[in-house]
């Protein structure tokens, strides 16, 4: 059957889910409800912040301050996602040294599922939970941080609920690493090689992008993408 999983890093539904900030995230939204209304085979991959994104205020002065209040996931129209013994389902994202470890929750969005990865687990170091933290905060560690989990772990989330899509789409480049995730399963489950396993992600992958400037693409420094991805190009 076809199925189509779309990425993208900020969903803009409905106030009551604070985890956008702008146009892309209203885009998306959009193409979620557009989905349900069409009856096309899609399914929603994004992050849920626990902050979201800053809201503003004016202090005494009249200077413009920014504040993040927290979510309260449970009285959000959330579902946390558990396995067949009743414990929430958690999925573990590969990091240097170690795993990151994630819960999943779902919004539903007419007839189209969106599935939020959080970060916030009791067993993550503080700077791990702080992943999921705030839609676009952070420095170039916490945003590149950030991109693994949501293209990489969004693939593993997928494949740990038991969905498998036959296109992946991914709104802005926010998502890219979702590729390398999906070359190393195809080696690995299929025991293809890397130029086969590529020739498939190229050809079962679309990429729209909605701010075609330098500020809206993020670049990361070679030292940063050799720490983050040398086990993953050793393997």
């Amino acid at each position: 059957d076809i199925c189509i999983a779309y990425f993208s890093a900020e969903f803009g539904l409905h106030e009551s889910i604070s985890i956008y900030s702008g146009g892309l995230g209203i885009l998306a939204g959009d193409h979620l409800k557009a989905a349900s209304d069409l009856g096309v085979p899609l399914v929603g991959v994004g992050l849920l912040y626990r902050e979201g994104y800053f809201r503003q205020y004016l202090n005494a002065d009249g200077w413009q301050q920014e504040l993040y209040p927290r979510n309260d996931f449970h009285n959000m129209p959330l579902d946390l996602l558990r396995g067949p013994d009743g414990k929430p389902l958690v999925i573990e994202v590969p990091f240097p040294g170690r795993t990151v470890k994630a819960y999943l929750w779902k919004c539903q969005v007419g007839r189209v599922p969106l599935h939020l990865i959080d970060c916030d687990h009791e067993d993550n170091s503080l700077a791990d939970r702080a992943i999921t933290g705030q839609l676009y905060g952070g420095d170039r560690e916490t945003r590149i941080r950030q991109e693994i989990v949501l293209g990489m772990g969004g693939v593993i989330a997928l494949r740990s609920l038991g969905i498998h899509p036959t296109v992946y789409h991914i709104n802005e480049g926010h998502a890219a690493f979702m590729a390398l995730q999906r070359v190393h399963d195809l080696m690995v489950r299929d025991g293809i090689t890397f130029a086969q396993a590529r020739e498939v992600v190229k050809v079962s992958s679309l990429f729209t992008t909605h701010t075609p400037v330098p500020a809206g693409n993020d670049m990361f420094d070679p030292s940063l993408i050799a720490a983050y991805f040398g086990e993953y190009c050793a393997s």
